[in-house]
């Protein structure tokens, strides 16, 4: 019995030693601009970020068509906002859209990181 809680208590620590490195720093904090080729047009977005996430993503310019664009600049920058990056699924149906979405968020993320 008083193995076990050894045990148990040396994994505890461990664990809580792995878990509680510091986070590494991804970009400088700040608002950046980007711009992609969309569908039928530049697009134009400001990607607001901290030290260690994506917080902010706004579209500023952009020419698609608001049928199929409205979806893409809900669901990409939620996406790109959630995983911390631009590794994201595109829109089915709109993949020129969502690919100019990406192309214009990564361009205004290359400011933003940090060069290691």
């Amino acid at each position: 019995m008083k193995r076990l809680k050894v045990f148990g208590l040396l994994f505890l620590f461990l664990w809580l030693g792995t878990a509680c490195k510091p986070q590494e720093v991804l970009y400088y904090e700040g608002t950046y601009e980007g711009i992609g080729e969309g569908h039928h047009g530049p697009i134009r977005v400001q990607i607001q970020t901290t030290p260690y996430e994506i917080k902010k993503i706004l579209i500023v310019e952009e020419y698609e068509m608001p049928e199929l664009a409205k979806i893409v600049y809900e669901k990409i920058p939620e996406r790109v906002i959630k995983a911390n990056h631009t590794d994201v699924d595109v829109v089915a149906g709109a993949t020129y859209t969502s690919y100019g979405l990406l192309d214009a968020i990564e361009d205004g993320l290359s400011k933003a990181k940090v060069k290691k």
